[in-house]
């Protein structure tokens, strides 16, 4: 089967996005599937690599911090695409590319199916738009990408019932996403944890909590700070690994919260230095309720690392509280779970396990892979056009009249 995968950021971009969507094409073309990728370029020009198609863009931080739009380019690069004639085009995005694989779908008459990655209400303070307002026009606009899918894929019951809530009528699949584990699985040489501790200044005489992942507001990385700053028992370290538009912010908070001795931020690392990080931590921590699925937290639990994170219906089925992690629902209760584990040393090893062996079950790649390839064969059974209103033939007129897009 051939098979288009549209995102809007990918490798060498760091995000959940750009992970399940690399594993999904490299366990996808294991299996004998042809797969490119669509995608958008970190510059102005447009190219083709391999079998990725990078679309001119510019940087849209005023916007959205991380995000790049599409500019008008010319078609050549999406004709190639369509005379390539992909039998499926899996949307990863719902923005810039998903319009270019609009395109493509018009012109091969294929099905689109769309994953559903992220939680996008608690990004509408980007745009200064009140929650209210904010939920008004999101519930719209998901509504019109998803009039053009055959089906949608959710990763967890939590964002297939918030669809279901927006009024989505399209058939809705819940695929957990998969992870290639082995890495994260595999143990951290001596040499190479120490040689992290030295640069970054990690300590190894106090136990280290760790938080992985992008530094914004939707993350609630202030009230980890809060909480830990009320914790009685001082000897511990908190590693901040990642880098977003709140850096600065929260690097204030940490001060003003007195536990900056004992914090230490890295930065952005190298993907291939991401399991080293969580191996480093005796717990992840997490306050975040905007993710999907969060990749974080499997992450985390497939390289040995336990969890302490807010009670979360991403975390249904996946964290058994006191078995292989911790869930929260206030401060006192953060604090609690954190001195219970601190006190339990011997328990660390079994919860070690249980973490590994719960993402193991769940969320190996393979697993994900021939799900999403079952997927793609009833989409493409259960294919019908979409019901176009009088605009949109006479927009594709126009484009046919302009190629550009």
């Amino acid at each position: 089967m051939k098979v288009l995968l549209c995102t809007d950021r990918y490798y060498p971009a760091i995000s959940g996005v750009v992970t399940s969507v690399m594993t999904l094409k490299k366990h996808l073309e294991a299996s004998g599937d042809e797969v490119r990728v669509l995608t958008l370029s970190d510059t102005m020009t447009s190219h083709m690599g391999d079998d990725v198609v990078y679309i001119g863009s510019f940087d849209a931080d005023r916007i959205y911090p991380d995000v790049r739009i599409k500019h008008p380019v010319n078609r050549e690069f999406i004709q190639r695409l369509i005379d390539w004639r992909p039998d499926v085009i899996h949307c990863n995005t719902e923005f810039s590319t998903f319009f270019l694989a609009k395109h493509i779908y018009r012109a091969c008459r294929c099905p689109m199916v769309l994953t559903y990655h992220t939680d996008y209400e608690d990004y509408v303070h980007y745009l200064a738009l009140s929650r209210r307002f904010g939920r008004f026009l999101l519930k719209r606009y998901i509504g019109y990408v998803a009039g053009y899918m055959t089906y949608i894929i959710s990763p967890t019951e939590k964002t297939a019932h918030q669809l279901t809530e927006y009024g989505i009528r399209t058939p809705i699949r819940i695929i957990p996403t998969g992870l290639d584990l082995e890495r994260f699985l595999a143990p951290a040489s001596e040499q190479a944890l120490d040689e992290a501790r030295s640069r970054y200044g990690i300590r190894t005489d106090v136990s280290t909590i760790v938080y992985v992942g992008r530094l914004g507001k939707e993350k609630n990385l202030d009230e980890i700070v809060d909480y830990l700053a009320s914790y009685s028992d001082r000897n511990f370290q908190f590693v901040i690994v990642g880098d977003g538009p709140d850096r600065a912010e929260i690097q204030e908070h940490v001060k003003a919260s007195g536990i900056a001795d004992r914090t230490v931020f890295t930065g952005m690392i190298a993907q291939e230095d991401v399991p080293l990080f969580y191996k480093l931590g005796d717990l992840f921590v997490s306050a975040s309720t905007s993710e999907t699925q969060g990749l974080t937290y499997i992450e985390a639990m497939a390289a040995g690392t336990p969890l302490l994170c807010r009670k979360d219906k991403c975390l249904d089925g996946v964290v058994d509280d006191g078995v292989n992690g911790f869930l929260f629902e206030s401060r006192d209760e953060f604090c609690s779970k954190l001195e219970h584990f601190f006190a339990n040393r011997q328990l660390w090893p079994q919860l070690r396990r249980k973490a590994q062996d719960k993402v193991v079950e769940k969320f190996g790649a393979e697993k994900f892979a021939r799900d999403v390839h079952a997927l793609y064969e009833d989409a493409v059974r259960d294919y019908r056009p979409h019901n176009a209103f009088f605009i949109s033939p006479f927009y594709h007129w126009i484009m046919d009249l302009f190629p550009w897009v």
